[in-house]
C-alpha cells in the first residue's frame, strides 16, 4: 500500500496568527471516508510527537483526514467543545421547523439566514468521539484539585477512548476510577498501561526504545479502532446501550519482539 500524504497547511484563527497544521491524507487508491481526526499535543509539544504521527498515518490508511496542529492554546476544552455541539444538535433536532396550513411561508430575511447560519454551521454528529491520551486529571503535587468536569460534562453521544499509564503521576488510579464511572459518554473505554508513565513511555533508557515503538504503534492501531466504530455508532442498535470497557495492556518481549496483552477487566 502506498503511504499517506502529508502536507502543511495554514489555518486562519480569529484573534492570533493562524494555525500550522499538518494534513495527512489518505494514500492514492484509498476512498476518502468523509470523516477528519484531530490532534492536539500536550503542554510543552508540537504536532510531531511520535504517537501523534502514527496515530495520523494508521487514520489515513483507513480513509480518513487527520490534521495534527501546533497551536498553543489549551488542550483541556475538547470535552466542552463536544458539550456544545451536541448541545446546539440536540435542540436542533427536538425543535422541527413548523409550516403553518394555508399560508406561504414568508422569505427568511437576510438576518434570518446569517442567524441559522451561525447557530446551526455544522452538521448533527459533528463529533462523533473522543481520544485522550495521559489526560491530566491533577498535578503530581495536588490530587484534590480534579479536572473532572470536563470529562463529566462530554455527553452520552460522543464516544471516549483514554488511555493512561499506570504509573502516571497526574493520574491516580483510584480517583480516575471514580471519574471513569460517573462519566456519561458512551461508549467509552479506558486502557490502562502497565507500567507507562505520564508520557507513555518507561523512562529514558535505550533498552526501552524498541518497548515503546510497539507501544506507540498498538495505541495508534486501537485508536483509529475506535475512531471507526465511533462513526458506525449512530448506525448502530448498540448506540442505545451504555457500553463501559475496562482494559489493562501489558508489553511483552517474546523472540526479541515487544508483544502488546490485554485483557478486559
Amino acid at each position: 500500500m502506498a503511504e499517506p500524504n502529508e502536507k502543511e497547511i495554514s489555518v486562519p484563527w480569529p484573534t492570533k496568527t493562524a494555525i500550522t497544521v499538518q494534513l495527512t491524507t489518505p494514500p492514492k487508491g484509498i476512498k476518502h471516508s468523509g470523516f477528519a481526526l484531530v490532534l492536539g499535543p500536550g503542554a510543552g509539544g508540537d504536532e510531531n510527537q511520535a504517537l501523534l504521527v502514527e496515530v495520523a498515518k494508521e487514520a489515513a490508511k483507513e480513509g480518513h483526514f487527520c490534521a495534527r496542529y501546533r497551536a498553543k492554546v489549551p488542550n483541556l476544552v475538547a470535552g466542552t467543545v463536544a458539550e456544545k455541539f451536541a448541545a446546539s444538535e440536540s435542540s436542533e433536532e427536538s425543535a422541527p421547523a413548523k409550516k403553518a396550513k394555508g399560508k406561504k411561508a414568508a422569505p427568511a430575511t437576510k438576518e434570518k439566514k446569517e442567524s441559522e447560519s451561525s447557530s446551526s454551521g455544522y452538521p448533527p454528529n459533528f463529533i462523533r468521539g473522543l481520544a485522550l491520551f495521559s489526560y491530566p486529571l491533577h498535578t503530581p503535587d495536588n490530587t484534590k484539585a480534579l479536572r473532572d468536569r470536563i470529562l463529566l460534562d462530554i455527553p452520552p453521544t460522543v464516544a471516549t477512548l483514554m488511555v493512561s499509564g499506570l504509573k502516571d503521576s497526574m493520574c491516580q488510579t483510584t480517583l480516575f476510577a471514580k471519574v471513569f464511572k460517573d462519566m456519561k459518554s458512551s461508549p467509552r473505554e479506558i486502557v490502562q498501561i502497565e507500567g507507562a508513565d505520564h508520557g507513555l513511555g518507561y523512562g529514558s533508557a535505550k533498552s526501552h526504545a524498541g518497548k515503546k515503538e510497539a507501544l506507540i504503534s498498538a495505541i495508534a492501531e486501537r485508536t483509529v479502532q475506535f475512531m471507526d466504530e465511533a462513526i458506525a455508532k449512530k448506525e448502530s442498535a448498540m448506540a442505545e446501550k451504555a457500553i463501559v470497557i475496562k482494559t489493562k495492556a501489558e508489553l511483552k518481549k517474546v523472540a526479541d519482539e515487544w508483544t502488546v496483552a490485554t485483557t478486559t477487566t
